[in-house]
Order: structure tokens, then C-alpha cells, then sequence
């Protein structure tokens, strides 16, 4: 019989009242990434002292660096919802096995693309094509990331795993010890206080790195030995072909989605490095502002895939579809409200990261007043992606990623910038324009309903093989019957 796992953690996600639970797993979020929001804060705080190269060579590097964290995330998504699906379904020998096989496969691509990552840093940041004065900076502290990714990537399997079961506190208490962390030691590394050699942009990394390891260390150990619920062991990490099949069905979609919105952000970096150091600073420090103003909506997409993933799980789906509503009205309606705030106080929110450099704190101001007016579309596009996701239905929202971030955001941009009067202003209103046509097509898509399909059987008892010659019309219906549905076999059955 498949084990029941109703506890403090899980409780009130699959009954109740749904307000009050998506608040409980939300805020958790928020705070994990304001606090890794923190993160970038913390690092160009630090290295806007050294100078706008400076703070342009983090710029460069970041869509990079979000790209190979998306490609992360979202092959561990696959694992947020294959894990809420089944704890829904009562059955957490296989939440247990899925998280396993997430962790061994995710874990063995982090050390190939650090490898790999580590000796094609410069070549990459060369097709940027920043001034000479930024590449070398840029490609030291790209470098340095990569030897991390391992520590990186092992984070975000703790992260998302244990989301799906319902624990959004656990994780945001190890992000709290990262960036206390890495706070502490960012100014020695970069400016060389005390013994420490004075190591600029390249100690911001060496900071995150070591930071980020500790919270990688410590949230693996909690999962291999079970202390928050679900269970991660060495013997069920060996491959098994139909699960590993089953979590990159979903959860390659989910990494091209968030990987499309990498490629977006590096496509539009090129874009905007046309235009002169200034204006690259001012898009770097225009996006983190944006990263902190979006985090509600984030943390309540994140939220929702949980709700989502366990209700389907469940056969709730009206509890699915209601809970993605009251997420998706409070998004729009509090981040529009941002959206007011930030507009009438662009000309000060700049002063932050760039004392002294005027003209990119001109820029920065135009492009925060400008994308201000799209805040509210894009928090429903986070949150409709995040019920998509908690479906498995990771194609859609990557289609949605493709569309606003590539097919919209950066030709817009572009032309605009290019072909018309608006200048820099037209990279600006391209950002606006992407983010406002994403979030209207994809509640539409929404309202259509065709995302309430979960994509495991409650049942642990074997399912009838299909009759010869019969197929189906779902595109899942292939995980359903390869995904295992009973207790893990023995190894020597799965080799």
C-alpha cells in the first residue's frame, strides 16, 4: 500500500482553505530569493566602489550565469513535480525514488558543465563582445562560477525536491546562511582586507562559491539522510532508464524554458552593448532592481506549482484551477502597485549601485520607469508557468518563455532601438511591450483548461499494458505508464 505522508509540512495543500496555505508556502519563497536577490545585490554593491567596468563585467557575465542555472532548475523541476504528484497521491516510496534519480542525474551534469564551462568562459564573453577594459574581468569571474556549479547545482536539487513536498521553509533557512556568508566575506576577497589578496570582480565569485558550497553541503546531507521528509539514497541513484527518461520528459522543456528567458537576457545584453558601457551598466542594475520587484510573483508561481502538483496528484483538479486564480489576481494586483512605486521613484533607485556615474544613472532611471508598467502581466505570466509546471506540462510554458523572451523581447527591443527615434529608450519599451503580450497569452491559455492533467497514478499496483496497435492523444501518457509506480526494485532488477 503506498504510505501515507499527510505531516505539518504537507497538511492544508490538498484541503482547506487555499489563501492562508499559498501564503504558507509562498513567503518562505520570496524570502529565499530576496535573500538570493541579496546575492547580486551584495556583489555589485561592493564592486559599484571599484568602478562602472566593474559593475558592467557582472553585467556581461550574468545572463550566462542565468542560463546555466536555468538549465539546473529546471531539470530539477521535473523533480518538484513528480515528487508534489506523488506525495498528492499518497505514495512517497516513489517521491523518495524520484528525488534518488533526480539528484544522481543532475547531480553528474553539474560536473561535466563545470568542466566544460571552466575553459570555455572566454570565448563565450568574447562573442559579447565587451570593451577590453571589462573582458578580462568578466571572463576571470564566469570562470570561477563554473569550478562552483557542482555546489550550485546541488543546492537547487535540495531547493526543488523539497518544495514538492511541501517544505518552502527549510530551504530558505540554508539561503539565509548562504548570504549572511557570503556578505561577510565579499569585501575581503574583492578589496583584500585583512590577509586576503585584493582580488575585485574575481572575489565576488570566489564569495559565492564558497558561500553557496556550505548550503549545498549541509541541504544534500538533510536529504540523504531523511530528516525533512523526503529521503535520497545512494542505491536508488543508479541510473534506471524509464525514470531518467521520465524526469528529462519534463524536465528538459522546463530548463528550455527557463533557459530561453537566459538566452533572451544574453541576446538582449549583445543588443544593448552596442550602445556604450553606460548603457550595459544601467540594463545590469535595471534587471536587478526588476529581479527584487518580481519576487513576490515568483515565490507565489513556485508556490503554485506545489499547490498544483499535489491537488492533480489528488484528482482536486478544482482545487488546482482555484488556487492558480487567487495567485495569478494577487500577483498582477500587487506587483502593478510596485509598479506605480517604481515609476514615480526612478530617478532615486538608482543612486544605490551607481554613486557618481551619471550618465548611467540617467539610463537606469528611463529603463526602470519605462518597464515599470508591465510589472503586474509579467507576475501572471510567473504565475500561470508555475500551474503549467505543477502539471508537467513544461512544453507550454517553455513555448510561452520562447515567445515573450526571444520571439517578442529582443526583435522589439531592437528595432525599436535601431530603426526609431527612441534610442536606448527603445531597448527599454521592447522589455515592456515583451513582458505584457506574455502575461495576456498566457492566462488566456489558462482559462482554456487544458493544463488539469496530472501525470502519475495514485495506485501503486501494476497498470494493464496497452492493447497492440492502441495510442493515445496525450502527449503524458507515455511518462504515466514508464514512470515507476511501486516500491523500487531491488538493484539487481534494475540493472
Amino acid at each position: 500500500m503506498a504510505q501515507s505522508v499527510k505531516t505539518a509540512k504537507t497538511e492544508g495543500i490538498t484541503d482547506g482553505p487555499i489563501s492562508p496555505t499559498l501564503f504558507k508556502l509562498a513567503w518562505p519563497i520570496v524570502l529565499s530569493m530576496f535573500l538570493q536577490t541579496i546575492y547580486n545585490v551584495a556583489d555589485t554593491f561592493w564592486l559599484g566602489r571599484v568602478g562602472d567596468h566593474a559593475v558592467a563585467a557582472i553585467s556581461v557575465s550574468f545572463p550566462v550565469i542565468i542560463l546555466f542555472i536555468s538549465a539546473g532548475a529546471g531539470l530539477t523541476i521535473a523533480g518538484t513535480a513528480l515528487v508534489a504528484q506523488y506525495i498528492g497521491a499518497q505514495n512517497k516510496e516513489e517521491a523518495n525514488f524520484i528525488a534518488s534519480q533526480t539528484t544522481g542525474t543532475v547531480g553528474v551534469m553539474a560536473i561535466i558543465l563545470s568542466v566544460a564551462g571552466y575553459f570555455f568562459s572566454p570565448h563565450i564573453i568574447s562573442l559579447l563582445g565587451p570593451e577590453p577594459e571589462v573582458f578580462a574581468d568578466a571572463s576571470a569571474y564566469l570562470q570561477t562560477w563554473f569550478i562552483g556549479i557542482p555546489f550550485i547545482y546541488g543546492f537547487l536539487i535540495f531547493q526543488n525536491l523539497i518544495k514538492g513536498y511541501g517544505d518552502t521553509i527549510t530551504p530558505m533557512k540554508l539561503m539565509m546562511l548562504s548570504v549572511v556568508a557570503n556578505i561577510a566575506v565579499d569585501p575581503f576577497l574583492i578589496f583584500g582586507w585583512g590577509p586576503f589578496p585584493e582580488m575585485g570582480v574575481q572575489g565576488a565569485a570566489v564569495a559565492t562559491v564558497l558561500t553557496r558550497g556550505l548550503a549545498s553541503v549541509v541541504g544534500i546531507s538533510l536529504l540523504l539522510t531523511g530528516t525533512r521528509g523526503l529521503k535520497v539514497t545512494p542505491r536508488d541513484m543508479r541510473p534506471n532508464l524509464p525514470t531518467i527518461k521520465a524526469i528529462l520528459g519534463i524536465g528538459i522543456p522546463a530548463a528550455g524554458e527557463m533557459s530561453m528567458k537566459a538566452v533572451g537576457m544574453l541576446v538582449m545584453t549583445a543588443v544593448v552593448t552596442a550602445f556604450g558601457t553606460p548603457t550595459l551598466a544601467a540594463f545590469g542594475v535595471g534587471n536587478r532592481f526588476a529581479s527584487m520587484v518580481f519576487l513576490p510573483s515568483m515565490g507565489l508561481g513556485q508556490a503554485t506549482t506545489t499547490m498544483v502538483g499535489q491537488n492533480l496528484g489528488a484528482d482536486r483538479q478544482d482545487r488546482a484551477e482555484a488556487a492558480s486564480k487567487v495567485s495569478a489576481s494577487v500577483a498582477f494586483v500587487l506587483l502593478s502597485v510596485f509598479g506605480v512605486f517604481s515609476y514615480l521613484y526612478s530617478d532615486v533607485l538608482g543612486v544605490l549601485f551607481l554613486p557618481g556615474e551619471d550618465a548611467a544613472l540617467v539610463l537606469t532611471s528611463r529603463y526602470i520607469s519605462i518597464m515599470a508598467f508591465s510589472f503586474g502581466f509579467l507576475g501572471v505570466l510567473n504565475v500561470s508557468c508555475g500551474a503549467f509546471r505543477g502539471a508537467g506540462q513544461t512544453v507550454v510554458s517553455m513555448a510561452f518563455a520562447v515567445v515573450s523572451m526571444a520571439g517578442l523581447r529582443v526583435p522589439i527591443a531592437y528595432l525599436l532601438s535601431n530603426f526609431t527615434a527612441l534610442g536606448t529608450d527603445g531597448l527599454w519599451w521592447g522589455v515592456a511591450i515583451a513582458n505584457t503580450l506574455g502575461g495576456v497569452a498566457a492566462f488566456w491559455w489558462f482559462t482554456l483548461g487544458k493544463w488539469k492533467k496530472k501525470i502519475v497514478q495514485e495506485s501503486p499496483e501494476p497498470r494493464p499494458a496497452r492493447a497492440a496497435g492502441e495510442s493515445s492523444s496525450d502527449p503524458y501518457d507515455k511518462w504515466r505508464r514508464e514512470i515507476p509506480d511501486s516500491k523500487p526494485a531491488p538493484s539487481s532488477e534494475r540493472e
